[in-house]
């Protein structure tokens, strides 16, 4: 092996095996404020199933039977229907069919 030819190994081999040196061509890190970290997005309920005893309805939402009144997450349950559900938390109503409504 000729003398250049060993240099340029050692110097492939020396690159290659320092961890400490970091990629030029990386994106510098963002830290994101805290804020933004504790505020995950919640997922929308979601209904499943409507039942009636004659009585009253219940309604199963993310897999939890409920009735008027109870809550669900940050919502609390206003009302139940043969076919809807209405969730309230402070002034945001939220209503969940039970079936898609198409018009033809």
């Amino acid at each position: 092996m000729t003398a250049i030819c060993k240099f340029k190994l050692a110097a492939l081999l020396l690159l290659c095996s320092s961890g400490s040196v970091a990629d030029p061509t990386a994106p510098e890190a963002q830290i994101e404020p805290e804020s933004a970290a504790v505020q995950a997005a919640e997922p929308a309920p979601r209904l499943s199933l409507i039942r009636s005893d004659g009585r009253s309805y219940q309604a199963l939402i993310n897999g939890v039977l409920v009735k008027t009144g109870d809550k669900v997450g940050p919502y609390q349950v206003q009302s139940i229907s043969a076919g809807r559900v209405i969730l309230q938390q402070g002034e945001k109503r939220l209503q969940l069919n039970l079936f898609n409504s198409t018009t033809k």
